[in-house]
């Protein structure tokens, strides 16, 4: 018995490989068989929706992970013991689905646990650009001892631009309160209060963010933001100006991008792309002196804290306690589609 619930069936659908061996270490593994009867993906493949159809028969946790299958309906009803779904991740809106709302299956998912990473990266990200450590690092490598360029800045006392807020925006904010920044905020979905700790912060229009010296992109990833980053909207960031995208790769015309890069009126920093896992077009890659380009890492030392902090919370599910990671529906409704 644990606070007074019966061991469970727990079923963890990462299929196994590094990404597994990262995130669900020894440790975690016995914490969970702690818990209740632990069931293991053996496979280095997620589970095909035939397979899930016959393992949720009698599964009362899932912990899910990226690639696993929307848990629709028709799977729903081949899971009449799920108590809980829990997201070792982040977004979780291509996972869960109406139907685990409208069954009062709670939701869990370790976004904010990740967000904390992913602010610290955008702010790194932040000062990198605006201190131009590629344009000095590349020129150290050609033999030069290059005097600071004109479009050199600080980040202390600047404007930046959230395009935006949600979890990974909300943290920035307190990374970026020491700098005595302001803070211009576009996101149609959040109330005026949503800022109010913030006195440094403040809504604004979209126009108002682009146009800051800085513009940091934590949109989630719709069909209502894609592309939202064009041509046009890309003449709005002044001239020397900073664009970071840790969010999604759509959200930016990369052909647009492109172009602006290549007039070097403005830099970039790019984590995410429209096209991931592959080779980048030639073009971006050769934007060198104004570009940063890392493939989809800010999230990465979360790691294994993400698992820690949902067995933190199936423990308070069994406890009866309030959880510190579910997600509402109306989270769910605005979360990164993939």
């Amino acid at each position: 018995m644990f606070g007074g619930f019966e061991y469970m069936n727990i079923l963890i659908t990462a299929s196994q490989g590094d990404t597994f061996d990262r995130h669900f270490p020894l440790q975690m593994l016995d914490r969970l068989r702690e818990l209740g009867e632990l069931r293991l993906n053996p496979n280095r493949r997620q589970y095909t929706r035939d397979e899930l159809k016959v393992l949720l028969a009698d599964v009362d946790i899932i912990l899910t992970h990226w690639g696993m299958t929307q848990l629709d309906g028709e799977l729903l009803d081949r899971a009449p013991r799920l108590k809980l779904l829990a997201h070792c991740a982040g977004t979780v809106a291509h996972i869960a689905s109406e139907e685990c709302y409208i069954r009062g299956i709670p939701v869990l998912s370790a976004n904010p646990i990740m967000a904390k990473y992913v602010a610290e990266w955008v702010l790194g990200a932040m000062i990198a650009g605006l201190r131009q450590f590629v344009w000095y690092d590349n020129g150290m490598r050609d033999g030069k001892w290059l005097r600071s360029p004109a479009t050199a800045g600080s980040l202390f006392q600047n404007r930046v631009g959230l395009i935006g807020l949600g979890t990974v925006g909300r943290r920035l904010l307190e990374l970026l309160r020491p700098f005595g920044c302001e803070v211009c905020v576009y996101d149609p979905y959040i109330p005026e209060s949503a800022l109010d700790e913030y006195g440094f912060a403040h809504i604004s229009s979209f126009e108002d963010a682009m146009s800051c010296p800085i513009v940091s992109i934590h949109a989630s990833q719709t069909p209502e933001t894609y592309h939202m980053i064009n041509a046009e909207t890309l003449k709005l960031i002044p001239d020397g100006g900073l664009l970071i995208n840790s969010s999604r790769g759509s959200l930016v015309d990369t052909e647009a991008a492109i172009a602006e890069l290549e007039t070097g009126r403005i830099r970039m920093v790019f984590d995410v792309y429209e096209h991931e896992g592959r080779a980048q077009d030639s073009r971006l890659l050769a934007c060198r002196d104004n570009t940063i380009l890392l493939p989809h890492t800010a999230g990465n030392p979360a790691g294994s804290s993400m698992t820690a902090g949902i067995i933190d919370d199936i423990e308070r599910f069994m406890r009866g306690e309030p959880m510190k990671l579910i997600i509402s529906h109306e989270q769910y409704l605005h979360m990164t589609q993939e």
